[in-house]
């Protein structure tokens, strides 16, 4: 051993072990860093097929500034798409949590009902929003018939409006990715200690305390990380609204991800797009930042004063 404890390693067992690791990292440079390296090269040319004198030239941030102009449409999408998450993301984290909690005992069936409530979020979201689409099909549709029957959306379909385009994308992104909170959330739950749930049992806490001062102070660290992924990931939604909406009526539901999509491949501004692609990096790594800081606080001391 060595004087700071650590066990040498044989030069033949390293150099096999970076044989074993090399593939993965060509794969992660090939898929991750080349493409962000090119995003990053065409930001900073003129890459818009309607000047093709012009095109490849070196502009600097001329791009940056043509997107982050007040007339661009960026930050509508951004407030968009901002008011998309704080609608989807809590509401899928309520009812994961309570689904969660209702599954976190023993009986028979529990597997069968983790499963059926997970099948949403194993379906493509192109085929989820070919699915919506089916059943909210104006006339023939199975939903729009139940609505009709109650008086709503008569004569005229649910994505025709602002607010019901808006509010109907919305609860089908609930519908799809609330399993995935109850699956970060049960996990979380079964893997919690036992020994201060039962102390505190024992000393006659109710199950509301127990909950509200034991298990979720020690869920914290799960929660953010789910909170974390699933705010990144409804940020950048594109698969479902494209099928349903293409991100009308008008740009009512054009998130960013929607505004990116039609500034590269309807406006061709490809040097735009991939501005836009990287300033929706760089907001995602602020957020992961902020998350990571909140994770890094250590919640099992508060857990235990409160008991």
């Amino acid at each position: 051993m060595t004087r700071s404890g650590a066990i040498p390693i044989d030069p033949s067992v390293r150099r096999f072990l970076w044989i074993c690791i090399l593939p993965v990292i060509l794969f992660l440079v090939l898929v991750s860093l080349a493409p962000l390296v090119l995003a990053l090269i065409d930001s900073l040319r003129e890459m818009s097929l309607a000047a093709i004198s012009r095109h490849g030239k070196f502009v600097g941030l001329q791009n940056f500034i043509t997107v982050l102009s007040a007339d661009s449409g960026l930050f509508g999408a951004l407030l968009k798409t901002a008011l998309f998450v704080l609608i989807v993301v809590p509401i899928e984290f309520a009812l994961g949590l309570l689904i969660a909690m209702a599954l976190n005992r023993e009986f028979r069936s529990r597997r069968l009902w983790v499963t059926i409530l997970l099948l949403p979020t194993m379906v493509a979201p192109v085929v989820v929003g070919l699915i919506w689409d089916f059943l909210l099909m104006p006339n023939y549709g199975l939903f729009t018939w139940v609505m009709n029957n109650f008086g709503w959306f008569q004569g005229r379909p649910v994505f025709s409006q602002p607010l019901s385009a808006f509010a109907a994308i919305a609860i089908i992104d609930v519908w799809e990715w609330t399993p995935f909170m109850m699956l970060f959330m049960l996990a979380g739950l079964l893997g919690l200690p036992r020994e201060p749930i039962e102390a505190a049992e024992i000393d006659g806490a109710s199950p509301w305390r127990v909950f509200w001062h034991i298990q979720l102070p020690l869920l914290r660290p799960i929660m953010i990380v789910a909170l974390m992924f699933r705010a990144i990931d409804a940020s950048k939604v594109f698969e479902t609204i494209f099928v349903l909406t293409g991100g009308g009526p008008g740009t009512t539901t054009e998130l960013i991800s929607i505004y990116a999509y039609r500034t590269a491949f309807q406006n061709w501004e490809l040097g735009d797009a991939a501005a836009i692609c990287l300033l929706i990096g760089f907001f995602s790594l602020l957020a992961a930042s902020i998350f990571f800081k909140l994770i890094s606080r250590q919640p099992e001391k508060e857990a235990m004063a409160d008991v």
